[in-house]
């Protein structure tokens, strides 16, 4: 490969919690429990702690956060603030199956 040759850049790949699909980290929400042990949405991407992705519909929240998938990827339990907390969030975004 000469210098002039430029490769483009991958772009990360996540998968969502709840449906399995794959997709550019950018199009996810990022759920991440920190070290004290909370359960916040991390619309930066970048606070510390573990973390799982979901994408934006609102059938995959529901899975994620009622039928336990987000608690085994987090590896924590999920108190009712944090349930009422990422639901909340979650009404906040833009549908992309609207």
């Amino acid at each position: 490969m000469s210098a002039a040759t430029v490769r483009p850049r991958a772009l990360p790949q996540r998968t969502c919690v709840a449906c399995g699909t794959t997709t550019n980290k950018r199009e996810l929400v990022r759920i991440v429990r920190t070290p004290e042990m909370r359960v916040l949405a991390d619309a930066t991407g970048k606070l510390a702690g573990r973390g799982a992705y979901i994408c934006h519909q609102a059938e995959c929240w529901m899975l994620a956060v009622k039928k336990g998938k987000l608690e085994r990827s987090l590896r924590t339990k999920l108190s009712t603030d944090d349930v009422q907390g990422l639901l909340a969030f979650s009404e906040s975004l833009p549908r992309e199956d609207a």
